[in-house]
């Protein structure tokens, strides 16, 4: 399967270059082990400024150990940028558009992670052309809902073979500035293959009081349905009594107030479209927050990565879904 995407960087004629954010995602979700990890790689603030940053991102969720893995920061200049690929010195995704894979690969043994992964789609992608609005600014996507692995990781220490593993991979796009009104909501749910999996998304204000209007993709028995707007509802529960592992250290130190975020444990989202109905229980064990600082305005703003398990029950195209398996949402503002 084809995979249509490359890097979207701004010409030196776009006025809004400033706010210009681009990354490349990638979540592995391995059932075996129950261990849930996130590989980013993402590019702030235009190319020929000097100011513009690189980051490459490794987090991995480990039961009974907690998170390990890191975030390195650096100049454009450190960072190796193609076409379809952003290269860190311990972090870097790539996508092969011929080939049709998507490569990940991790080498942090100072931290505990090291991973060589080759993923090819299991599910057509879905691009996002369209400049969605966020805040004052936009945001694209391009989104590969379900990939079947190849490869191994080690993650604290323990050695795993990635073939029975789930992966989810997306590229995102745009012009914003951190620390503006604007906030996202976003979760990957993926069941063992040949299961169902599930993407929702919507956009919101800093506060999470706007709410744009919700989506949810569902891939299931090499089908894909979309379900958006009144059809979807997202009811958050409970809060997540975690102190999340906030990255990077020097970042976190200057904002001990936001230590503790306000996080939800619960999610239920229920999808219905008069015919083809969905529900999923998502359940948060523990989290991550990455603090974003801009580099071209002063503004920071704070990504946090819920890892979790969930449930699903429904009836899509006339057949039975139910299943059980591993997620991540992310709560941006």
């Amino acid at each position: 399967m084809m995979l249509y995407d490359g890097l979207r960087p701004p010409s030196p004629l776009d006025p809004s270059a400033a706010g210009y954010k681009e990354w490349l995602h990638v979540n592995v979700l391995h059932h075996e082990s129950g261990i849930v990890g996130l590989i980013n790689v993402s590019l702030h603030g235009p190319p020929m400024n000097p100011r513009s940053r690189a980051l490459g991102t490794a987090l991995f969720h480990v039961p009974a150990v907690g998170w390990v893995g890191n975030i390195e920061v650096g100049g454009l200049e450190e960072a190796a940028v193609g076409p379809a690929s952003i290269r860190m010195q311990r972090v870097a995704l790539a996508v092969d558009a011929l080939a049709g894979e998507v490569m990940a690969s991790v080498l942090d043994r100072a931290n505990g992670v090291v991973v060589r992964s080759r993923a090819t789609p299991a599910a057509a992608p879905v691009p996002v052309e369209w400049s969605l609005p966020l805040g004052h600014g936009w945001i694209s996507w391009y989104v590969v809902p379900r990939l079947t692995l190849k490869g191994a990781w080690t993650v604290a220490d323990r050695r795993m073979d990635l073939e029975a593993a789930s992966a989810y991979y997306d590229h995102n796009w745009g012009r914003w500035h951190w620390g503006d009104d604007l906030g996202w909501e976003w979760g990957c749910f993926l069941t063992p293959a040949p299961g169902p999996g599930f993407v929702m998304s919507r956009v919101t204000d800093r506060a999470h009081r706007v709410l744009g209007a919700p989506s949810l993709l569902v891939t299931a028995g090499g089908r894909r349905w979309m379900f958006d707007g009144p059809a979807v509802e997202l009811d958050y529960r409970d809060a997540l009594e975690v102190t999340p592992r906030r990255v990077p250290g020097a970042m976190a130190a200057l904002h001990q107030d936001r230590a503790h975020p306000p996080l939800p444990r619960r999610l239920r989202i229920d999808a219905n479209n008069g015919i083809d109905h969905v529900a999923v229980e998502f359940t948060g064990q523990a989290a991550a927050q990455v603090v974003a600082a801009d580099p071209i305005v002063r503004g920071y703003g704070f990504i946090h990565e819920i890892a979790g398990q969930f449930t699903c029950s429904g009836r899509l195209g006339g057949a039975d879904v139910a299943g059980a398996g591993l997620g991540m949402l992310e709560h941006v503002d």
